[in-house]
């Protein structure tokens, strides 16, 4: 399983922090969330695996709000990983990185985060096994909290969705068509479920009550506590 961001979104790893900005509505309200649900519920010293943790913005988050916390940010694309690697070296030892896929074992852990990535995990039985896979490596208690696009199975509710995602876009210089130009780019490897469907699979895999922690528009955070 192979991944290139600067492939996928159409710019350099480096401009990453910037660029993701005007592209996804929301984006630190998303991890001020997960950041806010880890506080409600982890140990004061806890363990924490950070999925498609990228250039490491999310688990920065974190690191600061739990000072003796323990990471290991997962990626499967280095240059992700070197800019993650150059983010979070004033952490030391607390940060490791792993060049692994969302679909292999976890370690025991605390915690299970993801911020803009299980969205590239495009089928829904192969999305419950990774579920299921954060749900087996949990302790209990423990949270997995992820910040991703959502999509109504309503068509016009899904059209006005798009509609509300695009025009965040052209607020911040995008044009119209540019916009769309980006949905149909993404398609190839990325797909929207549900919320209700992300319940299902969250259940299949384990988590009792699966929760919708926040919601906007198409950007939520889900998930479930052991």
């Amino acid at each position: 399983m192979s991944h290139s961001v600067e492939e996928h979104l159409g710019f350099r790893v480096g401009e990453y922090d910037k660029v993701i900005r005007t592209l996804i509505p929301e984006y630190e309200t998303m991890h001020a969330m997960i950041v806010r649900w880890c506080a409600v519920l982890l140990p004061s010293k806890p363990k924490i695996v950070d999925l498609g943790g990228g250039t490491g913005g999310l688990t920065a988050a974190i690191a600061e709000r739990f000072q003796d916390a323990e990471f290991e940010v997962w990626d499967i694309d280095p240059m992700m990983m070197d800019v993650g690697r150059h983010r979070l070296a004033k952490y030391g030892k607390r940060i490791q990185f792993r060049e692994r896929s969302f679909e292999e074992p976890l370690p025991d852990c605390d915690g299970v985060v993801a911020c803009i990535a299980l969205h590239h995990i495009k089928h829904i039985d192969r999305k419950t096994s990774v579920y299921a896979n954060i749900y087996k490596a949990l302790r209990s208690p423990g949270i997995f909290v992820n910040g991703d696009a959502t999509m109504s199975l309503d068509e016009n509710s899904e059209r006005a969705t798009y509609n509300l995602w695009a025009d965040f876009m052209i607020e911040n210089g995008l044009s119209r068509n540019e916009a769309q130009q980006h949905f149909a780019n993404w398609s190839g490897e990325d797909r929207y479920f549900s919320i209700g469907e992300e319940f299902i699979a969250l259940k299949a895999a384990g988590f009792a009550q699966p929760e919708c922690f926040w919601k906007y528009g198409p950007m939520t955070v889900y998930g479930g506590i052991k």
